[in-house]
């Protein structure tokens, strides 16, 4: 008994890390935004599930718990590569809007 909730329990925490990082996934590629996002907590995300990666090779290297320790981090990783991807693609466009607006200016007060 003690057995079979320890396993529903795990793949109920599984079901869940996979499900949770979709939102943010799908977000980022659907508005090309990551502004608002801290690289530096997605970073302490993958040292976190890197040292419980290392831990679960360390301690029960069962092939089930490894292949969870393995996909969390991908995933981890896909939502701090996007992350950096879109805060540095959007950087260089607003600067060139910024210096558009600002010369529209310029030709709206000479005229």
């Amino acid at each position: 008994m003690k057995a079979t909730i320890a396993l529903i329990l795990l793949l109920t925490y599984t079901v869940l890390e996979i499900i949770a990082y979709m939102p943010q996934i799908i977000k980022i590629l659907k508005t090309k935004h990551a502004d608002d996002l801290s690289l530096t907590s997605w970073f302490m995300w993958i040292a976190s599930d890197s040292s419980y990666l290392a831990y679960v090779l360390l301690e029960s290297p069962e092939p089930g718990v490894i292949f969870i320790g393995i996909f969390s981090l991908a995933l981890v990783f896909v939502v701090f590569f996007l992350t950096l991807f879109y805060q540095n693609h959007d950087k260089p466009k607003k600067v060139q809007r910024k210096k558009k607006h600002i010369a529209h200016r310029r030709f709206a007060v000479r005229a």
